[in-house]
């Protein structure tokens, strides 16, 4: 037990007042003369022997109601676990859960408005001098510091939903952080929250601190959200006037079968598919929507469906682009191919060119979106260096060795591009055995599995490269030979792609260039090769957003506009092997499309959505919760359904309080004084008449 006010203590001194009035009886006897005083004597000493007990009592009342007053005015009390001390400065951090699923429905309106309002109910339990910190998934530099009462509440106020989430783990972390440096005797946190397993309970901490830390459930009202989970492109080259289909994902996180959901693709503002999906309940379901591209350019497209109560998740941003032209380069080192030159030529999307090696300008590669290494029999070390950057910054490079220069060209690229060297030249006749049909250059050549498919046609190959590929290599076959030699390799490296042919297109090589398997391939790895830019990107990212147009130097700023928020912001920048980066972590918080500006001009559109964690309303019941912070010590859980959060926060925060109970007590010993000495008195008297 300890006391608020220790200093009324020294009141107990007042004990001595009863004390010395009993040990001293001021009492005057008056003297009453009996003639015989025999019948007397037994009776007077019975008497004697009452009052001295009466006396006894009396004094022992008159102690304890003194004893229990004084008691009662120091307020004593019993310390709750979570070490605030009632009467000293406290420092009180609250985390307000301020994520998009506390749209849910609660108990009096919307989640967040529950918690807001117990985050003010947990600050009234306190003294205006404690210190008060709000927290909320922002973490915003304003939140960063202890201030007072009314500020606080203030602070609450102004809080707003946001697409920001954070753990459980770096919730405790910033609190602890920001008690130990305002250095108060006694502190305390509360965490308020619906405690989404796919967010917050993400990442626990591993540790308690010196405080205690209140977990506060808030308990929505079992209400489903069916959300937009994903989108994607069949064919993520889209070609002008040819028809794409878009994959849309659909979750029902609900225990209701949904049937007939509407879903609609807008287009520039028009809306151009429409279609039903039947999503089960706890399950998903992927739509298809086709549509044609008439026009070419960059397009600002969504996905919408209609859903009540969260409804942040209900709308998908996305950008794509129809290329009108692909320009794709030949750097021969004598005569033109002839193979290259009517291939490229079959699709007017290709803008081809032929350059002779002596005749390159090698400022104008990064204009380019595929450069062909025709038979080249000697690079030169500057060459190699313009080559490496140009992949770098997301050039593609397609190589065809020359069986004159042998391997010394071939490996000269690999050790400048750190892709698979050549070996030796193969005479052996030899046939192709398989083909890649899950790389997209092949993915929608075929009808059938080409390895499943006996009767199939395939290229014999007279002549060929044999590339030497390590265990760790990144490189992917597309094409194998039946002695298991790839004709045929694509490797990621840098921002692009290089695919290494281990032959040249010409007869000699055998008869692939005259294959119906030629065509396609050498139109795919053009079309893959086109400028394919994100579709979208999450509120709040931390990976640097890649600026795919060519910018040539300048001391401009890139700006990022919303033009739907009338937001306006400059990213951090940075500048990485040629290409820029932007950096727009929580600048940009709501979803939609932003203008890309450089300068006065605008060079491309990007589109955001927020992120699709927080739509998966699903919670821990109590008992579930509860596990998962068992051995986490220094947390406990407060359960929202208590008759009063204010009075539970209050008995937790400031113990169980005492004072009126030695109040009642003192005046329990008074009442016991007065019955003891009005009792007495009556006995005396009816003694008295009864010896009489």
């Amino acid at each position: 037990m300890q006391f608020i006010n220790p200093t009324m203590l020294y009141g107990l001194l007042a004990v001595l007042i009863p004390i010395a009035i009993h040990l001293f009886n001021f009492r005057k006897y008056r003297k009453v003369y009996f003639s015989n005083v025999r019948l007397l004597n037994q009776f007077r000493k019975k008497t004697r022997k009452r009052s001295r007990l009466l006396h006894y009592l009396v004094l022992a009342s008159r102690i304890a109601a003194i004893v229990f007053l004084v008691i009662a005015f120091a307020q004593p009390y019993f310390p709750a676990p979570s070490g605030i001390q009632a009467g000293k400065l406290n420092s009180v951090s609250i985390f307000l859960d301020n994520s998009y699923s506390m749209e849910a429905a609660g108990e009096q309106g919307r989640l967040f408005d529950d918690a807001r309002n117990i985050a003010i109910s947990i600050a009234g339990a306190y003294d205006a001098d404690d210190h008060f910190q709000l927290l909320t998934n922002d973490f915003e530099g304003k939140h960063q510091r202890f201030v007072s009462r009314e500020e606080f509440v203030q602070l609450v106020r102004e809080t707003v939903l946001s697409p920001s989430v954070q753990s459980l783990e770096a919730i405790h972390a910033r609190q602890r952080d920001l008690i130990n440096r305002d250095r108060t005797p006694a502190a305390a946190a509360y965490v308020l929250s619906d405690f989404q397993q796919s967010t917050l309970l993400s990442a626990l901490p591993d540790s308690s601190a010196s405080y205690s830390t209140f977990l506060v459930p808030l308990k929505n009202k079992k209400t489903g959200n069916l959300y937009i989970d994903s989108c994607w492109f069949s064919n993520p080259v889209i070609r002008h006037n040819e028809v794409a289909n878009l994959q849309v994902s659909l979750k029902n996180v609900s225990g209701n079968d949904l049937e007939k959901i509407p879903v609609k693709l807008m287009i520039n503002g028009f809306q151009r598919a429409v279609a039903g999906a039947d999503i089960p309940a706890g399950g998903s379901a992927t739509v298809t929507l086709s549509f044609n591209n008439p026009e070419t350019g960059t397009f600002k497209a969504t996905v919408e469906i209609n859903d009540f109560p969260v409804t942040f998740d209900d709308v998908y941003y996305f950008t794509y682009n129809v290329s009108s032209s692909i320009p794709v380069l030949a750097i021969n080192e004598g005569e033109p191919n002839p193979y290259l030159s009517s291939v490229f030529s079959l699709d007017s999307t290709i803008s081809f060119s032929n350059v002779n090696t002596r005749q390159v300008d090698y400022s104008t590669l990064p204009s380019y979106r595929l450069i062909v290494l025709n038979e080249l029999k000697s690079i030169s070390s500057g060459a190699l260096r313009e080559l490496s950057a140009y992949v770098n910054q997301g050039g593609n490079l397609l190589i065809l060795p020359s069986f004159e220069a042998g391997t010394e060209p071939l490996n000269q690229l690999a050790a400048a591009l750190a892709i698979s060297g050549a070996n030796h030249t193969d005479t052996a006749r030899v046939l192709v055995a398989g083909i890649n049909t899950n790389h997209p250059v092949f993915r929608d050549v075929f009808e059938r599995e080409v390895a499943k498919d006996e009767n199939i046609n395939l290229p014999v190959i007279r002549k060929h490269v044999r590339y030497v590929q390590a265990s760790n290599s990144r490189g992917e076959t597309l094409i194998t030979l039946e002695n298991g030699d790839p004709l045929l390799i694509a490797v990621n490296t840098g921002n692009g792609t290089i695919y290494q042919s281990a032959i040249p297109f010409t007869d000699i090589a055998g008869n692939f260039p005259r294959h119906a398997v030629f065509v396609p391939s050498l139109l795919n790895i053009a079309f893959q090769s086109d400028d394919i830019q994100p579709f979208m990107h999450y509120t709040g990212t931390t990976v640097g957003i890649r600026v795919y147009e060519n910018i040539k130097g300048g001391d401009q700023v890139f700006r990022l506009k919303n033009l739907q928020e009338d937001h306006e912001f400059v990213p951090e920048m940075r500048k990485i092997d040629g290409v820029y980066y932007l950096f727009v972590k929580n600048q940009a918080n709501k979803a939609g499309f932003y203008d890309l500006a450089y300068g006065d001009q605008t060079i491309s559109i990007l589109a955001f959505n927020f992120n699709r964690k927080e739509s998966d309303l699903r919670v821990p019941d109590m008992d579930a919760l509860e596990k998962l912070t068992a051995n986490i010590p220094g947390l406990s859980i407060m359960d929202e359904n208590a008759a009063s959060i204010t009075s539970a926060i209050t008995g937790n925060t400031s113990g169980k309080k005492l004072w009126k109970w030695f109040i009642a007590a003192a005046m329990l010993m008074l009442l016991a004084e007065s019955l003891l000495l009005r009792f007495f008195q009556q006995w005396q008297v009816s003694r008295t008449q009864s010896v009489n």
